[in-house]
């Protein structure tokens, strides 16, 4: 109820929380300082970060691109150690208070994968950019499992109800003629 009245009111403070799952997590807010949303804190990257807008569209499953500039070349040694493909990455939107600037409310907005990092270094400056999958983009790859005893075996061991699969779908059935059945 408090969110829905400053959504309501003249003036709507928003910031842009993006949390990427790597270990530790990096925990970015688009505001200048720092915002705290339960156990986490989002370190304000001002503009120094930014976050390509999101498209909402029915059927819609585009990626996203981040990107931090004026990065430290200790940071971007961390960032080459880290690995990137297929670490979560939720994006939410953060409702402010406009006299408290305490937090209200902060809805998911986007949820995906991250996929790649490209980093840009330069003699005076360097930049981080990372890019990252829809969730939709995810569920629509090709599962790669079959209707095999080997997988059912992967999946749940001693299971072993696709144990006879493959002999039965190649048995010939022989069945008799009409006539037999009318006697």
């Amino acid at each position: 109820a408090p969110a829905l009245a400053v959504l309501a009111g003249p003036v709507v403070p928003l910031v842009l929380l993006v949390e990427m799952g790597f270990s530790p997590v990096v925990a970015l807010a688009s505001g200048a300082v720092s915002v705290q949303v339960g156990p986490t804190l989002f370190l304000g990257a001002g503009a120094l970060g930014s976050v390509e807008p999101i498209k909402d569209a029915p059927g819609d499953a585009a990626g996203l691109r981040f990107s931090l500039s004026g990065v430290s070349p200790d940071n971007i040694a961390l960032a080459l150690s880290e690995t990137t493909r297929g670490r979560s990455c939720v994006v939410r939107l953060a409702i402010l208070d406009p006299t408290t600037h305490a937090v209200l409310d902060s809805p998911t907005v986007w949820t995906g994968t991250l996929d790649q990092m490209p980093i840009s270094l330069a003699p005076d400056s360097a930049s981080i950019g990372v890019t990252a999958l829809h969730r939709g983009q995810t569920f629509r790859r090709p599962k790669p499992l079959r209707y095999t005893d080997n997988d059912q075996q992967r999946i749940s061991a001693g299971d072993t109800s696709m144990r006879y699969v493959v002999s039965q779908s190649q048995h010939k059935d022989i069945w008799p003629a009409a006539a037999f059945f009318k006697q």
